[in-house]
């Protein structure tokens, strides 16, 4: 019985390494070419340097920008947001509570009429923000994302 398992497994891995080697090399064969590979001996390409040189200069100063184009967009954590009669000790209150949990992480307080608002941290990306999000909702329940 033990000696039929045996073969049996051997078989299927014997089986199983033959199908994917067949599929690498049909990926082989199959992967794309480019167009200008086939015509690389008809075509030759003539370029000015002053157009080498502007695209050059382009990337040099598109380098920090981000796949979206919005490269000074970010996101940060409201922490606080009240319009109530004691919210602005409240909102001084929640930015030292954070300052004394979270040191190091950026805390702004904002004041527009008639709302106090405590935003904390600076994300480039949602998903940074939204995992310091579920970190912050155990010690700020109300805490939300917002985009600057």
């Amino acid at each position: 019985m033990k000696r039929l398992i045996t073969v049996i497994l051997g078989l299927s891995l014997a089986l199983a390494l033959h199908a994917q080697e067949q599929q690498q090399t049909t990926e082989a064969a199959e992967a794309p070419r480019s167009v200008l590979d086939n015509l690389s001996e008809y075509v030759t390409v003539h370029q000015s340097d002053a157009l080498s040189a502007a695209l050059e200069a382009h990337i040099d100063r598109n380098a920090r920008r981000t796949a979206a184009g919005m490269s000074n967009q970010t996101y940060r954590i409201r922490i606080f947001f009240d319009s109530g009669q004691n919210a602005r000790a409240a909102s001084e209150a929640a930015a030292a509570r954070f300052r004394s949990l979270h040191p190091g992480v950026a805390v702004s307080r904002t004041y527009n009429d008639p709302f106090f608002k405590v935003t904390v941290g600076n994300y480039t990306t949602k998903a940074d923000a939204t995992a310091a999000l579920k970190s912050l909702q155990q010690e700020f329940p109300t805490a939300f994302i917002v985009r600057n």
